[in-house]
């Protein structure tokens, strides 16, 4: 007979005819098992929904202030691809549909400001046809319900009430960080990235869904919304061979979906992402002074081109680079260096299990960004959330990658707070996830695996 879930009714029905088993033999543990399920269990949901309300509540004061500047220039992206237009070179001119005005797009620059991929713009499809004000304010409460969204998917291949707690603390607690606090009122998609990730994790998780055509799709999908996502390919070919016929699937859909729209998109993105990482370089942005109407879509002018006082700066290898002074370097010895190191990686852990190997895979996709010659900022520092929460999964302790996580927390907060000008506080918690993905990159298993053998080897000594 299978066993129940956790979580399902027969669990909690078995839960509370243990809490009455004890009573009979123990009052007292009966009494403190009878507490803890009815009321400190709904008092600590009662407690973490208000602080995330609180929190939403801050994300909307910030976004009132301005126009979600990145979210700006993806949805005037989408609309020009939807015209069969090259939304990643397009220059607004007066004359022009002011649908298709990003009051940030430097005239003087070749490329726009639109980075995102061709797939992940379309994945902004609903919000176009909207006047921007609604549509900015809609995709505030989508980054929300992502971000809840990324922490059902945790809850459910959580096995015990520990391990649930952890998770919604964690989630709870990034929502007052500075990197949400600026993903939130940017508009930024990578909490969409973060919220996919983490469904196709938890499905990979599942015995009964692990080889899926549906975790195969999520897969290939992911990669077209975010190219270094390919990372998945060799580990899916290694460990998960049932799924590479839907990443197939989900790789060509998200490619030729686009394409619909404008056939050459992808060449498109790719030439404009090589000319923005020479301006990553050499940091030529030039001064531009450019008419605009007094508002654009009923949006006054200076709140669309407005932003809230949130730190950020600058943190990839490429910067650190550029700061050491050191001449630039070929964009594609980055590039060479990630896939290389990730090739060891997955080849020196070859012989686990896909399960152990989870959380470092989380890591990796977290540690690519830093490779890559854009611009990255700490609002991606959201996937954070799939290393920490398949750490607690795949281990029954507390996972040695979430301490400096958790450390990070509070450190984000008082960036947050008090808003630093030194780019090495404001991106001290991101190095501090950053060390946090690298310590993911170890399994648990193999950790205590080899302690165990090394205690065998040390007694027949």
């Amino acid at each position: 007979m299978k066993p129940p879930s956790p979580g399902s009714t027969a669990t909690r029905r078995t839960g509370a005819r243990a809490c009455a088993s004890k009573l009979d033999n123990s009052g007292v543990i009966g009494f403190s098992c009878a507490v803890t399920q009815r009321i400190l269990v709904p008092l600590g949901w009662i407690l973490a929904g208000l602080a995330l309300l609180l929190s939403f509540w801050l994300d909307f004061a910030n976004a009132a202030q301005g126009g979600a500047i990145d979210l700006r220039n993806r949805i005037t992206g989408l609309r020009l691809l939807e015209h069969g237009v090259d939304p990643y070179h397009y220059k607004w001119h007066e004359g022009d549909p002011e649908e298709f005005c990003d009051p940030f797009n430097n005239p003087n620059l070749a490329v726009s400001r639109t980075t995102a991929t061709p797939a992940l713009l379309l994945m902004h499809l609903p919000l176009a046809p909207l006047p921007y004000r609604v549509a900015q304010l809609l995709w505030l409460g989508a980054q929300w319900l992502l971000l809840i969204g990324t922490g059902w998917w945790w809850l459910r291949v959580c096995a015990s009430s520990r391990q649930r707690w952890l998770a919604v603390l964690f989630v709870v607690g990034f929502s007052y960080t500075a990197a949400w606090r600026l993903h939130a009122e940017r508009g930024q998609s990578y909490v969409l990235l973060a919220f996919a990730f983490a469904g196709w994790l938890s499905l990979t998780f599942d015995a009964k869904r692990t080889n899926g055509f549906a975790a195969g799709c999520l897969a290939g999908w992911l990669i077209a919304l975010r190219p270094p996502f390919a990372l998945l390919v060799p580990f899916l070919a290694l460990h998960r061979r049932g799924q590479l016929g839907g990443a197939a699937i989900g790789l060509l859909a998200g490619l030729g979906l686009p394409m619909l729209w404008e056939g050459d998109c992808w060449l498109h993105y790719f030439a404009a992402m090589r000319t923005n990482a020479e301006l990553n370089w050499t940091h030529f942005y030039p001064h531009y002074s450019q008419g605009y109407p007094p508002r654009i879509e009923g949006v006054p002018t200076d709140i669309l081109a407005h932003y809230a006082s949130i730190p950020f700066a600058e943190y990839s290898l490429p910067a650190l680079w550029n700061w050491l002074g050191f001449a630039p370097l070929p964009d594609a010895v980055f590039l060479a260096a990630a896939v290389a190191s990730f090739a060891f990686w997955l080849c020196a852990f070859r012989r686990l299990r896909a399960e152990d190997l989870l959380a470092g895979l989380a890591g990796w996709l977290f540690l690519a960004d830093l490779f890559l010659p854009a611009y990255r900022n700490s609002y991606n520092d959201v996937l954070v959330l799939d290393i920490v929460a398949a750490g607690i999964v795949a281990s029954t302790r507390f996972p040695w990658a979430a301490w400096p996580c958790a450390l990070a927390l509070p450190v984000g907060w008082a960036v947050y707070a008090l808003a630093p000008e030194q780019a090495w506080l404001i991106n001290l918690p991101s190095a501090l996830f950053t060390l946090g993905a690298i310590v993911a990159l170890v399994p648990v298993t193999f950790l205590f695996n080899n302690r165990a053998g090394s205690r065998k080897v040390a007694a027949a000594c």
